[in-house]
């Protein structure tokens, strides 16, 4: 069974599917078939490159936000990359983070949570590229 077929058979039963990058969520889990579940485990890379990734809620990106406002910077592990991350006001030097995290700034942490399409795959793609000094301009 293909990921279309898969997606279209959930819709049919009412279903939700969602991606937080590396686990896949089903809502409500009780009215997926066991046939189909073990279909799902089957297609389970596919279905996270296919599916956007959860975003965190609203006030969890305010309070990230806050945290960078009041002092300049928020270091936190991300799921979805694996890695380390450092969310950092625009005038915050990221060579007082401690060794090891990736700087974003507020803007590109914008510019990132505007685009819900992205993938896990493309939020990856994206972290390797600021890892070798990249900037976040634009994600379309």
């Amino acid at each position: 069974m293909d990921t279309d077929t898969i997606m279209r058979q959930l819709d049919d039963l009412g279903v939700s599917i969602v991606s937080n990058g590396q686990d896949l969520t089903l809502e409500p889990f009780s009215r997926v078939p066991e046939q189909l579940r073990d279909e799902i485990r089957l297609c389970k890379p596919d279905l996270l490159n296919q599916l956007p990734v959860r975003r965190p809620l609203d006030s969890e990106l305010s309070d990230i936000v806050r945290h960078v406002r009041e002092d300049g910077y928020v270091l936190l592990w991300s799921n979805v990359l694996e890695d380390s991350v450092a969310f950092i006001q625009s005038d915050f030097d990221p060579v007082g983070l401690p060794t090891g995290f990736t700087a974003y700034t507020l803007d590109e942490l914008s510019l990132l949570f505007a685009d819900t399409s992205l993938s896990a795959d493309s939020l990856r793609l994206i972290h390797v590229a600021k890892q070798y000094g990249g900037k976040v301009t634009d994600v379309s």
